[in-house]
């Protein structure tokens, strides 16, 4: 098993420096994944089997229309998982292979910010060592100048803190010296003011959030999360090993992109960004979505105060559907939501054509994973497929439908 620093060595990338000692501290995930596990019943968990039929026959036709060579589902209630099926292969090229619900690995891409940046804050703020309304430079002094001194951890978490949509990193920087050139991104509005959606929101809070725990935040996600749950096949990078499993984000650039983090910006900053850059199965967020669903606590094991998961997915004054980190359904059913799941959902969706819902009000829950990006960048068929998904599933736990099934 590669330590963090024979990891950096062997794909080039630097550790932050005030991290260099603990080389104990990450796990590559070259392992298969986890024993297979037992679905329970539909009916067990009151939905219906028809509709999740129905929900599958929906990725199953985007697949077939070409919209991405391989696709994951898992579909639960709360702490159980009803459906887990892969769809396609990993890629469409002769190393491609079957999509594997538990052990093909997806590039999350937006994923992160919510499955990792946002749950380190959220254990964080438990812990006391994070305020939400406090100002971001009291934990990164360094990030300051232009109004940045008055932004808070609530305003980057909702994506209200002024900062851009994004930033061009240059090439050849070290990890160190590409965070130091995206902390210095100016402000573009001030503080508080309208939301706009930013990249570069979520690495500035993965970089406060680090140092507020005084430690690599993926060693605190799996020490705190990863590991309790049984997410074994979820990290940040994955050694040459790990990419026989991965699903392919760009066939264009060919292996390149097989176990490589596909966000440019997450790309400069060494594959650990706040943005992007998490890797993982559909299994594993299954795990991390149940425990969600389920109050902050799976299979007897808490991760958070259902308190907690309530208060970072509430919707956000002035933020328009943003909670904490989270997005909420928009007016009308657009977006990823659907026009049946509840007003109290929560979820966020990832570039590479991933995407994760919950819905508290029914305790189900999502996670549809796919690589639309390995033909390119223009298929803009994914919000439909997800509200699709997301209705059907909606449907398989409405009452009426069940009594007509």
């Amino acid at each position: 098993m590669l330590t963090a620093i024979s990891l950096a060595a062997s794909l080039g990338i630097l550790t932050p420096a005030s991290f260099a000692s603990e080389p104990d501290s990450f796990r590559v995930r070259t392992d298969p994944g986890a024993a297979r596990h037992e679905l329970a019943a539909p009916s067990s968990v009151g939905m219906s089997a028809t509709g999740l039929i129905r929900a599958e026959d929906a990725v199953y036709s985007e697949l077939q229309r070409g919209a991405f060579p391989g696709a994951a589902l898992a579909i639960g209630r709360r702490g159980e998982i009803v459906l887990e099926e892969g769809f396609g292969n990993t890629g469409r090229g002769w190393d491609s292979a079957p999509v594997d619900p538990d052990e093909t690995v997806f590039d999350l891409a937006s994923l992160t910010k919510v499955v990792g940046t946002t749950t380190a804050v959220m254990l964080l703020v438990e812990d006391g060592k994070m305020g939400l309304d406090e100002r971001v430079s009291a934990y990164l002094p360094e990030f300051s100048g232009g109004g940045k001194e008055y932004v808070t951890v609530r305003q980057l978490l909702t994506h209200t803190a002024g900062l851009p949509a994004g930033t061009d990193v240059p090439s050849g920087l070290s990890r160190a010296q590409a965070l130091a050139h995206v902390l210095r991104t100016p402000l573009v509005r001030y503080p508080g003011g309208r939301m706009e959606y930013s990249d570069v929101s979520p690495v500035v809070l993965f970089a406060a959030a680090e140092r507020a725990a005084g430690e690599p935040l993926y060693h605190l996600l799996d020490r705190r999360v990863f590991q309790p749950l049984g997410m074994t096949s979820t990290s940040y990078v994955f050694g040459p090993d790990g990419c026989g499993r991965c699903a392919g984000t760009s066939g264009r650039m060919g292996a390149a992109f097989k176990g490589r983090v596909h966000d440019p910006i997450a790309r400069r900053l060494g594959g650990i960004a706040g943005n992007a850059g998490l890797f993982s199965t559909a299994h594993d967020l299954a795990r991390f979505a149940g425990m969600l669903a389920n109050g902050g606590e799976l299979d007897g094991v808490r991760i958070f105060r259902a308190s907690t998961v309530r208060q970072f997915a509430v919707r956000q004054p002035g933020a328009g559907t943003r909670a904490l980190g989270w997005d909420t359904p928009p007016p009308g059913g657009g977006g990823a939501a659907g026009t049946r799941i509840s007003t109290i959902a929560f979820g966020h969706t990832g570039y590479t054509g991933t995407s994760l819902w919950i819905d508290p009000e029914r305790g189900t829950w999502v996670v549809l994973l796919t690589n639309r990006t390995y033909d390119g960048e223009d298929n803009n068929r994914m919000q439909a497929l997800r509200r699709a998904v997301h209705d059907r599933v909606a449907e398989a736990t409405d009452r009426g439908y069940l009594a007509g099934n």
